[in-house]
């Protein structure tokens, strides 16, 4: 096999950093390769974009040490994006491929992450590796490589805040187009082509796009309802970009400001801003839930917020942490997160202000720089 260039620095320090969790989980003894299934993560360990590929990720190195099996779809984009791999192209099924590369490496033990292999895929598995005449024994390990992706490194943080420039410009660029009769449908395409525009790949995910009472569900589908005077908005929207997901939420007033939606404006922009002060490294992550929540619980509208205050947002726009209070984590450096509390008023509407924060060694930074003040949420 020719050899292969280096991996880019920020590649070898995470695979560096998946060897040393690896080695950890087996009581720091040799644990035998890891096979990742996931193609989030997948995309995090080799730079591809691509999918439907497997990674084999073996201790000491050998064969390169990092195996890339996919098919021929992906040909031309692996050697773009991850040249430094080991790229092998199946001509069978996923199942007999990485059978064949483990006898290959002469691999005695294989971990899967569990959280992704099914049971059937790992019972499928094993039958494809015992036909190659190998005792290979299978050990499932569950949330190594999530783990690791709690902790953005400077790569990702600065993919992060292109995504998060490109959604906040598609969002003005939309709000200075509102006209009275569009409906939710023509506010969601015109916010996802003015994404797009900007560079994104797509949307995170569906944009909530909710006029007047429809504020009220959460996660509203956004249907043919239309934009009228003195109609409030609320939308919840986000750019991925080179995979990375930005997750933003605003209200925008299209004319007057309706009296009990200006005074729930208020208190949850208030909770919001109490959420964030309370996020720096060590801090519970069920005290900033609670620190935003206690302002909404004071004002009368505890139980109107029934949601946790944000979510952990990376490669996926949901990923493992959150500001619950039912979170067992802590904040630590390098951590992104949403802080989105909010108030829903079935018949009424619904506020919620959402901004995307990084904790730093001292405290945190918000990384969204949309104006928030209700003085700046109208259109005109």
């Amino acid at each position: 096999m020719a050899k292969l260039p280096a991996a880019p620095a920020y590649l070898a320090a995470r695979l560096g950093r998946l060897r040393e969790a690896l080695a950890k989980t087996a009581g720091g003894k040799e644990g035998g390769a890891y096979l990742v299934t996931s193609f989030v993560d997948v995309s995090w360990l080799t730079g591809f974009e691509g999918d439907d590929s497997y990674v084999l990720v073996t201790p000491d190195k050998k064969g390169g040490g990092v195996v890339l099996i996919s098919d021929s779809r992906y040909e031309e984009q692996i050697q773009s994006e991850s040249p430094w791999v080991e790229m092998v192209i199946r001509r069978k099924g996923m199942p007999d491929e990485v059978a064949k590369q483990v006898k290959r490496l002469g691999i005695q033990k294989l971990r899967v992450q569990s959280e992704s292999m099914t049971l059937r895929g790992r019972q499928m598995l094993e039958e494809k590796m015992k036909e190659k005449g190998g005792r290979i024994k299978v050990a499932p390990v569950a949330d190594v490589i999530v783990k690791l992706r709690h902790i953005k490194d400077s790569q990702e943080i600065a993919i992060l805040e292109k995504a998060i420039e490109i959604s906040e410009g598609a969002f003005l660029a939309m709000k200075g187009q509102l006209k009275a009769g569009m409906t939710e449908n023509e506010i969601a395409g015109l916010l996802g082509y003015e994404m797009r525009k900007r560079g994104a790949i797509n949307s995170s995910f569906d944009s909530i796009v909710a006029v007047g009472a429809n504020g009220s569900l959460p996660h509203y589908r956004p249907g043919e309802t239309k934009l009228t005077a003195n109609s409030p908005l609320l939308v919840d929207w986000g750019a991925r970009y080179r995979g990375y997901c930005a997750d933003l939420t605003r209200v925008v007033f299209f004319g007057n400001v309706p009296a009990k939606i200006r005074e729930i404006y208020q208190i949850v922009l208030e909770a919001q801003l109490a959420g964030i002060a309370a996020i720096r490294p060590g801090v519970a992550m069920k005290k900033v839930d609670q620190a935003a929540r206690d302002v909404i619980a004071k004002a009368g509208y505890g139980k109107q917020f029934g949601h946790g205050t944000g979510h952990g947002i990376g490669r996926e726009i949901h990923e493992a942490l959150s500001f619950s209070k039912l979170s067992k984590a802590v904040c630590e450096e390098g951590m992104v997160m949403t802080v989105e509390p909010g108030i829903y008023l079935p018949g009424i509407g619904g506020v919620r202000i959402e901004d995307d924060v990084v904790v730093t060694k001292e405290g945190c930074r918000v990384m969204s720089s949309l104006a928030k003040k209700i003085e700046s949420c109208g259109n005109g």
